[in-house]
């Protein structure tokens, strides 16, 4: 029990920085998915091309291998390292993280899109609204209702998934938990810790996802 004591500051300082890149994750994923979810839809059959091959590459993939391609691949055969610097490595864990979670907020972004009737695009172009009106002011906001349980959901898994992110020495929970652990010796106390931590965000996430979807169920009846 002393070793988790004397853990918890470095520990509760690498949540910190697990919710960070959690957080910054998650944005650039719903920017990603929102845009890849308009190519899928879109009418010209090559972005729909672009959108298949990128949303395939990386749920087809372990994320595992995406960091350590876009980290030490890519900086093999571009300059990478000298156009970031010392940020390389931040900006290869985001671009990571962001793009194999993009490729799942994307099917969700679709998914809530099309389950909208298509009663409700008719009724906007009926007004003489255009297509862009239609979607923006009818279809993502009844669209936007059906999507956010899975957003969160993916949301959690994105939380869960910033602890590869420790295999390039991004200073999260698993990295200072494996420093820590190297030093005491401790390996059970230290995980436990870490998975425990990892609870204490994640569970009240997947709660409010099963009580936004219960809720929503009873706003459609």
């Amino acid at each position: 029990m002393q070793v988790i004591l004397d853990a918890m500051p470095q520990l509760l300082k690498a949540l910190l920085g697990t919710i960070e890149f959690s957080v910054v994750g998650i944005i650039l994923a719903i920017i990603i998915g929102l845009i890849t979810a308009f190519f899928k839809l879109s009418r010209f059959i090559v972005l729909r091309a672009v959108a298949n091959v990128y949303i395939e590459l990386f749920r087809c993939t372990p994320l595992f291998i995406q960091i350590m391609f876009i980290y030490f691949g890519l900086a093999n055969v571009l300059p990478l390292n000298h156009w970031f610097g010392d940020s390389y490595v931040w900006v290869a864990a985001a671009a990571s993280l962001a793009l194999n979670e993009g490729s799942y907020m994307s099917e969700i972004i679709r998914g809530g899109i099309v389950s909208i009737d298509r009663g409700q695009k008719e009724a906007g172009h009926s007004i003489g609204m255009t297509g862009f009106q239609t979607m923006v002011h009818i279809v993502l906001p009844q669209a936007f209702k059906r999507m956010i349980p899975p957003l969160v959901n993916q949301s959690a898994q994105t939380i869960k998934d910033t602890s590869l992110l420790a295999i390039v020495g991004i200073g999260e929970l698993i990295y200072n938990g494996q420093i820590i652990v190297s030093n005491t010796f401790k390996a059970f106390d230290i995980y436990g810790a870490i998975g425990l931590l990892y609870f204490i965000i994640i569970f009240p996430l997947t709660r409010a996802a099963a009580l936004l979807e219960r809720r929503l169920q009873v706003d459609k009846r």
